[in-house]
């Protein structure tokens, strides 16, 4: 199975050492954005600070996959 790492970044870079193994890219999807709800729902003000939270998924390679973003614009 294929592994995954959610790398954040809210401000300052936070790396993911250990990963997740995942049937797919759209588990991995899905996942990134359980994550973020789960990031969110500890420490909601995260969202306000610099440039909100960012999701990086990125292979076992070290490539990008996707990126999730929350923002807030006014």
């Amino acid at each position: 199975m294929p592994q995954y790492f959610f790398n954040t970044s809210n401000g300052s870079p936070h790396i993911d050492d250990a990963g997740m193994e995942l049937p797919d890219i759209s588990a991995a999807r899905r996942e990134a954005i359980r994550y973020g709800g789960s990031l969110l729902s500890d420490d909601p003000e995260m969202v306000m600070q610099d440039n909100g939270l960012r999701i990086d998924v990125v292979d076992e390679a070290g490539s990008r996959c996707f990126a999730v973003r929350v923002t807030i614009e006014d």
